[in-house]
């Protein structure tokens, strides 16, 4: 083979390798992205299709007083005698008969409070703490560590209910209410299923810096299947989750 037509099948052959090199490429990169756009499709249609105007994304909490408490024709009486929003009595029972199935039968302790009564229970402990010697703004402090400050209660909204299994409540009649039910059977379950119905564990284990409010597995606060299912999921407290909502 003579030296121009080498050069020549050279240069053929370079073409060839360039042009397989850029098909190669071209393609490389269009998978990336369609994989990559699919990534992003896939974590914005996790996202829960909620609003702030929705009536089960009330925020209320220490930091978040309630703007209008919920009407008396609003609640509707649960079978265990407690007052609940109307909208969430299905889910409830949903809940319970759940929780009765898995060997968990539940027990409620709070539900729905108004503004009014938790106004008489928290000036109640106030007095009995003022009577005892402290003065009113030591009272007030030592009182805010157990009792929310009145129109500060997610129990104002309807939404939030406190329970524990019958075995903790058999065996705890003067500390029902206390961080240990976590670990127990009964609170992992609730902790692992109570989503499944709407429900949160409203002030998880170390997020006080959040919610201002210490542990609580026993209560729990209704937002609706999909985002108790994104919150648990993720982690979040519902103040993290509605800071979501609002950057979407």
């Amino acid at each position: 083979m003579n030296e121009a037509a080498s050069a020549q099948n050279s240069r053929e052959e370079n073409q060839t390798s360039t042009s397989a090199a850029q098909s190669t490429t071209q393609s490389t990169i269009q998978t990336t992205t369609q994989s990559t756009e699919g990534t992003s499709e896939s974590q914005t249609d996790d996202f829960p299709n909620v609003s702030l105007d929705d009536w089960s994304m009330v925020l209320v909490g220490p930091k978040y007083k309630i703007d209008q408490e919920i009407s008396q024709s609003g609640l509707s009486k649960l079978s265990n005698g407690y007052l609940v929003d109307k909208r969430i009595v299905s889910a409830y029972d949903d809940l319970a008969a759940a929780a009765k199935k898995a060997g968990y039968p539940l027990v409620m302790v709070s539900a729905y409070r108004s503004v009014a009564y938790q106004r008489k229970i928290f000036d109640a402990n106030v007095d009995t703490l003022m009577a005892r010697g402290e003065s009113k703004e030591a009272a007030e402090k030592t009182t805010k560590l157990t009792f929310t400050e009145p129109g500060y209660s997610e129990h104002h909204t309807g939404l939030a209910i406190d329970v524990v299994d019958q075995a903790w409540y058999q065996d705890h009649t003067t500390d029902v209410l206390d961080h240990r039910f976590g670990d127990t059977d009964g609170g992992k379950w609730i902790q692992a299923h109570a989503r499944e119905y709407g429900f949160i564990v409203r002030y998880p284990e170390g997020k006080y810096d959040i919610t201002q409010i210490d542990y609580e597995p026993w209560h729990l606060r209704y937002v609706g299947v999909a985002a108790a299912t994104y919150i648990e999921e993720n982690q979040l407290t519902f103040e993290e989750f509605i800071d979501q909502v609002k950057e979407r």
